[in-house]
């Protein structure tokens, strides 16, 4: 391990772990037949039916539900929070990933492999970039007071003004989710005739 990678998140390890653990649930659960049917139907429902919603109030859900949890992980950049959140985070959303491929696949087969990826484009383009940056910055910035070394006003600066160019661009990625996302599910529902 380089100098430089000493103190960083090993945040791509953390998100393949949890996307692993997300696509064996899944599969455990169907082979001992507990309710995956229910459990994919009930995601893919709430799924397409807040595609409905007009254009600024779809985004102002998705800015609350996406924004807020964002929003909270930058802030337990200033305390030791920081670091139980950006471990749990990046595999929370590895796991979330892996169980939505899973749950698409072993429900609907090839194509249901097929919606689940277009459920995540072209927003997750963005998001998950963000998401490793973000991360790692609050994952640095917490590990600093977990060895007590405290703040500094000028990492306190560099930190802010991260954290404000991460929000803007994940900001660009709901956009994305709210504008460009339902298009992209419908092409893909009509050109597979899946409902």
């Amino acid at each position: 391990m380089g100098k430089n990678e000493r103190g960083r998140l090993p945040a791509e390890i953390l998100f393949l772990c949890g996307f692993l653990l997300g696509m064996l649930l899944p599969n455990l659960a169907w082979k001992l037949q507990w309710k995956q049917k229910a459990m994919a139907s009930v995601y893919l429902l709430g799924a397409f039916g807040s595609r409905k919603v007009s254009g600024v109030e779809y985004l102002l859900e998705i800015v609350r539900m996406r924004g807020g949890y964002f929003l909270l992980c930058i802030l337990c950049g200033f305390t030791v929070f920081g670091v139980p959140m950006a471990v749990l985070g990046m595999t929370a959303a590895g796991v979330e990933l892996g169980a939505l491929f899973a749950m698409s696949i072993l429900q609907f087969g090839l194509a249901g492999g097929v919606v689940g990826l277009g459920l995540l484009f072209p927003q997750y383009l963005v998001y998950l970039p963000v998401m490793f940056v973000t991360m790692d910055m609050v994952y640095r910035e917490s590990m600093g007071m977990w060895k007590n070394h405290g703040i500094f006003p000028q990492k306190i600066y560099r930190f802010t003004m991260r954290s404000l160019a991460c929000i803007a661009v994940y900001f660009g990625g709901m956009v994305l989710e709210c504008y460009i996302n339902p298009w992209v599910v419908e092409k893909i529902l009509n050109s597979l005739k899946f409902f």
